[in-house]
């Protein structure tokens, strides 16, 4: 394996990795059963023969004109907090009985519209409206009239291309130390809404190491010396607009927090669009657990 040498330059005390693979363990894991929702903390995800997350993203919700309604225009979104249970979807909102609905909702077939990056405009996707509970739901939790509806297969897979996304601990305190530097209070890793949350295995991981990752492989298998490999593999980098501005326990918007993310993107980053995070390519088929060690290999 061919050795670099890799300085950090935008961290309190500088970093220096001298080889080309690394290390890392998986820390958190999250499924968003509804899009633009709380996420579910999972101890495993484990991925479709499509490469996607099994049960992210399946639902979304939709404002009366049909079009996506994501935390940046209704931040009481993020009080949603959905479960998925065997063939059943649970609602839990601050304050409201939980609501059991069924992962196949018989209601009307509507079209969901949702902003495509790679087209540059609203997108229509077959949904099924989940019914008149879920709506009244939703009306109570954030007082407007929103309707929550499934996404059909080839509707889900439409809707974007990327698959998971990725970030890790170091990058996160990184965020914390500017914001810090700003008189703010420090945020957690699920402001940045990830899939994967990435933390050391034995080494120190530089900030905003997952930037420069080519892919993360890992023996899928409880036995030792068994299983399969698998790998995840660099896609594109997370572009960040204001969501990272939503608290997720309180539903509030607190401004700046996307301000700091631009600053430390700038720095690595000059002449681009904010960044923080990745997204990777899932393998088609397997899972990964929490506590899981990966070998990052490294491009830099």
């Amino acid at each position: 394996m061919d050795r670099v040498a890799f300085v950090n330059s935008t961290s309190a005390s500088d970093a220096i990795v001298e080889t080309s693979t690394l290390s890392a363990c998986v820390d958190a894991l999250y499924v968003y059963p509804v899009k633009s929702c709380a996420g579910a903390r999972v101890s495993e995800l484990r991925f479709d023969a499509d490469g996607r997350i099994e049960g992210d993203r399946e639902w979304t919700v939709v404002d009366a004109r049909g079009e996506l309604a994501w935390l940046g225009s209704h931040p009481k979104l993020a009080l949603l907090q959905p479960k998925l249970l065997g063939d059943a979807l649970l609602l839990r909102g601050e304050g409201q009985q939980p609501l059991r609905l069924s992962r196949e909702p018989a209601g009307e077939l509507i079209t969901a519209s949702i902003w495509s990056p790679e087209q540059g405009r609203m997108v229509g996707h077959d949904a099924r409206d989940a019914g008149a509970l879920a709506a009244q739901f939703l009306r109570e939790l954030t007082g407007e009239e929103l309707r929550l509806v499934k996404l059909n297969p080839s509707s889900r897979l439409g809707t974007g291309p990327n698959a998971l996304h990725a970030v890790s601990t170091g990058s996160v305190v990184e965020l914390n130390e500017c914001l810090a530097a700003e008189g703010r209070a420090p945020v957690d890793a699920r402001r940045l809404r990830p899939n994967l949350v990435l933390r050391e295995a034995q080494d120190p991981l530089p900030p905003f190491i997952e930037e420069h990752v080519m892919q993360m492989v890992w023996r899928d298998g409880d036995a030792i010396g068994e299983g399969t490999w698998r790998r995840l593999v660099h896609r594109t980098a997370c572009e960040r607009c204001i969501v990272p501005n939503v608290d997720p326990d309180t539903g509030h918007v607190q401004s700046g927090i996307e301000v700091a993310i631009a600053a430390l993107s700038a720095q690595r980053w000059p002449g681009l669009a904010s960044r923080f995070g990745v997204y990777l390519q899932p393998p088609s088929g397997g899972s990964l657990k929490e506590g899981t060690v990966l070998t990052m290999e490294l491009d830099f």
